[in-house]
């Protein structure tokens, strides 16, 4: 059976991650709380990842210990910290988080190290779809009648990505801190009128990340004070949990969560010219979208268990409940698995 490979790609979308040590069938695999999606649910999902990651491995694009076929149990916890108690106290054997994070954390942690290294320089065209595919994208969460202010931020993320705002305040307040582990707190402009609540977690530094002595620092206050001064709007933050993002939206206690795992932009631009299901010429489109592989990898293009589409759309929404939308993605990370030296 001919295999698609960007379909055979979006196999990993669901539980994408950049390597995974070697395991045992008690292999257990920390990860922040989605707002949609359970732990059994994340252990089958995670199944489909294998193959791809044995072929970025053989790529040489991932350098680190060659993934299991043993499929590891996942837990879920509300904060970073919880995370890190579990890996401590051996409840887990790793954590999953995305890759500047885990470099954020090894930074900071000694006793911390990745399973793997990340050579994106190495990566083939297929490659390159699969990396789009392992990519999580980040964005904002609203209330489905919200549109107003979702446009209103659409607007402002794809303005700061034309005039190069965006990348800058990556560069420092995320590259940058994730190798230094050091944060700067910003200073918010003040204007008149209600302002807009926004809810940050602190686990997901140097993305979301609040200071030890309480005040919000790093990549999410660097673009929340930009966006508030294009749009002359006060922001204030407000601190949660990780899985309390979707009850402090749902309640308004906030307008806006300032983080929701979804598609990448790579990705859902290479969306726009895959086939569709129901079109009448899907096969022979996907054929035609057909990445060769070598010999030696042809073992890679039958997989089993594939997911069906609609699978691969519940991937895309397992961080959104439902009545929610978001904004398009401002930043766009693959994972890593961290545990302890």
């Amino acid at each position: 059976m001919k295999k698609l490979i960007s379909l055979f790609l979006a196999l990993t979308l669901l539980l994408g991650v950049l390597a995974i040590p070697a395991m045992a069938d008690s292999m257990k695999v920390g990860s922040l709380s989605y707002l949609n999606l359970t732990e059994e649910q994340g252990k089958a999902l995670s199944a489909f990842r294998q193959s791809l990651l044995k072929l970025l491995v053989l790529h040489g694009v991932i350098e680190g210990e060659e993934p299991s076929d043993e499929v590891p149990a996942f837990r879920m916890y509300d904060t970073l910290n919880a995370m890190l108690m579990a890996l401590q106290s051996g409840e887990v054997n790793a954590i999953k988080v995305p890759y500047y994070t885990g470099r954020y954390l090894c930074s900071t942690n000694n006793e911390l190290r990745s399973t793997s290294v990340f050579h994106p320089e190495k990566a083939s065209k297929a490659d390159e779809t699969a990396l789009n595919m392992l990519s999580d994208g980040y964005s904002f969460m609203l209330k489905e009648e919200n549109t107003a202010l979702r446009d209103a931020f659409d607007a402002q993320i794809t303005a700061m990505k034309e005039d190069g705002t965006l990348q800058q305040l990556i560069d420092e307040h995320i590259i940058k801190v994730a190798e230094s582990g050091e944060s700067v707190a910003i200073a918010f402009e003040q204007f008149e009128g209600d302002p807009i609540k926004v809810a940050v977690t602190g686990s997901l530094p140097p993305m979301d990340y609040v200071a030890a002595d309480g005040s919000f620092a790093g990549f999410n206050t660097a673009v929340l004070a930009e966006i508030g001064r294009r749009l002359q709007k006060n922001m204030e933050l407000v601190q949660v949990d990780s899985i309390g993002r979707a009850l402090a939206l749902s309640e308004g206690t906030v307008d806006v969560v300032f983080w929701t795992r979804g598609t990448s932009e790579n990705e859902l631009k290479s969306r726009q010219s895959r086939p569709k299901p129901g079109d009448g010429k899907m096969e022979e489109k996907m054929d035609e979208q057909r990445v060769p592989l070598p010999d030696e990898e042809k073992a890679y293009e039958e997989i089993k268990n594939r997911p069906s589409f609609e699978e691969i759309e519940k991937a895309d929404t397992r961080d959104m409940p439902a009545g929610t939308i978001i904004t398009q993605p401002y930043f766009s990370d693959i994972q890593t698995w961290i545990v302890l030296k």
